[in-house]
């Protein structure tokens, strides 16, 4: 069992830092404005994403959460300590996440605006029978 827990962590420490990677790349390509590489990450991240969803299931048949961490706690393989701790400091991804998501909405946002701005309005606005304009 424990030989199977320390594949699995070494597997999902590797995910974790190619999810990183490609954050890390998003963000610079939300500042780049490049919209078709957008699309293409956006597949790679969520392939990561199910690459990490089916390890941790793997890693919950082995050992239930309680187990997982009496094992890292009882362990005395100082090198399987170290990568679980790693693996907790990738995992505020969320971070990361949250900042390319905010970026991706203020650009759409300020699209829209601007889009708003130069399409022409599809009524024409006129008085009605009270003086007001109406739409």
């Amino acid at each position: 069992m424990n030989s199977e827990l320390k594949v699995i962590i070494f597997e999902q420490k590797k995910i974790l830092q190619n999810l990183l990677k490609l954050l890390d790349e998003q963000y610079n390509l939300v500042l780049n404005k490049d919209v078709i590489a957008l699309g293409k990450i956006a597949e790679d991240i969520e392939e990561e994403g199910k690459k990490l969803a089916t390890i941790e299931i793997k890693r919950r048949n082995i050992a239930s959460e309680e187990e997982f961490n009496n094992f890292i706690k009882n362990t005395d393989d100082e090198h399987i300590t170290n990568v679980y701790n790693e693996m907790k400091e990738l995992l505020n991804l969320q971070k990361q996440k949250d900042i390319n998501n905010t970026l991706i909405k203020q650009r759409l946002f300020f699209t829209n605006k601007m889009i708003n701005v130069i399409k022409p309005s599809k009524s024409v606005n006129t008085y009605n029978a009270y003086g007001k304009v109406g739409r």
